[in-house]
């Protein structure tokens, strides 16, 4: 197994993570807010924007930059 292989397989288990918590928040099973909730709750404030905005960008150039 290379490190292109554990690097795959640590982001599917994340977003197992997210899946499932966002499972749990939307049948009640688990007192979490949705995704749609944290957005909503991030996007009120200034702050949050340009935290996004700036999230945005890293993850642009980190995945999408050859």
């Amino acid at each position: 197994m290379n490190s292109h292989d554990v690097t795959v397989t640590g982001f599917l288990i994340i977003l197992t993570g997210v899946i499932g918590t966002e499972i749990a928040g939307r049948t009640g099973l688990a007192k979490v807010p949705t995704f749609s909730q944290v957005m909503t709750r991030i996007m009120a404030t200034r702050t949050g924007r340009v935290g996004m905005l700036v999230a945005w960008a890293w993850l642009g150039l980190h995945f999408f930059a050859r």
